[in-house]
């Protein structure tokens, strides 16, 4: 019974997760601020909001006793990763937040080709297959806007920051396999440190001057909310819940983008846009759940007959 209970704890926590990282992009728009202001807030409340959750934990000396030949990795992941938030941003403000974010999920497949082509992983003709469709989405979710490119050069661009925003996070998950002995809520908050020092160059702080409530709001909420719930609901849910409840509950994440996007921007998709965009989704459960593509099963059924 308590094991049951502590499996419905963790998978309530991790859609919950899922759920409110959805709404990131809403929160990003809402602001009203240029998209690097929006990265810096989010690296400095998150990096408050993580080091508290870490000194609460076991001490913010974790922070610092990071192994030093680790280092080099950690720097990588991190500006990996505030990269790939920085060119996310961007793409929600250039084609739309859920379209943006369900471009962003081909990602699962840059870390299966990264693994087979770099790491010498195993790459089977399924995840070929299933990569090959994810593909083929894309294909379909572009084509009803090809016509619109010389008048809407913004929306392509924004596709295509979508797609670099989920090579930066496969690089990050790549890079961070190697960096071992480091608690994931540790390894974040110096993450979003790293982004404090990488982006306060860049902050516009005219476009600060006079902001109301609101605008800090969102900043605020973004950082502590998306960064530091978020990634706390995540991390304390992963160890605890089985791959197939982790590949079921990613999908609360673009739906909480979709829905943002109809009921708060009143956009929406064409009906094609949408068969892409499911195309991606079936594509990405496949890989992660290890699914067989349609020609492995025809095979099968084939050689039983």
């Amino acid at each position: 019974m308590e094991s049951r209970a502590g499996l419905t704890r963790a998978t309530i926590m991790l859609s919950l997760g899922m759920a409110l990282s959805g709404t990131a992009g809403l929160f990003s728009v809402s602001s009203g601020q240029p998209t690097f202001n929006v990265v810096f807030f989010r690296c400095l409340f998150g990096a408050l909001a993580l080091i508290g959750w870490v000194s609460l934990r076991g001490g913010w000396q974790s922070l610092i006793s990071i192994e030093r030949k680790l280092w080099p990795l950690v720097l990588m992941s991190g500006i990996c990763l505030v990269l790939n938030w920085l060119t996310l941003f961007e793409a929600f403000h250039r084609t739309s937040i859920g379209f943006a974010t369900i471009i962003y999920h081909l990602q699962p497949f840059w870390i299966v080709l990264a693994g087979g082509l770099l790491l010498g992983e195993a790459l089977s003709p399924h995840k070929i297959g299933w990569i090959c469709l994810a593909f083929l989405g894309l294909v379909l979710t572009i084509l009803p806007k090809l016509g619109d490119v010389q008048t809407d050069r913004n929306w392509l661009i924004g596709v295509g920051l979508a797609l670099v925003a989920s090579l930066f996070y496969a690089a990050t998950t790549l890079t961070m396999r190697a960096v071992k002995g480091v608690k994931p809520d540790v390894l974040s908050a110096v993450h979003c440190l790293i982004g404090c020092i990488a982006f306060l160059p860049f902050l516009n702080v005219a476009t600060l001057q006079g902001g109301y409530a609101p605008v800090w709001g969102w900043l605020i909420g973004l950082g502590v909310i998306h960064t530091g719930i978020v990634y706390v609901l995540l991390y304390s849910a992963y160890p605890r819940v089985p791959t197939t409840v982790i590949a079921a509950a990613s999908f609360l994440n673009p739906a909480a983008a979709l829905l943002s996007d109809f009921f708060v921007f009143d956009r929406s998709v064409t009906a094609m846009q949408a068969v892409g965009l499911a195309l991606i989704l079936l594509a990405g459960l496949g890989v992660n759940l290890g699914w067989p593509f349609i020609f492995g099963q025809r095979r099968a059924l084939s050689q039983k007959s």
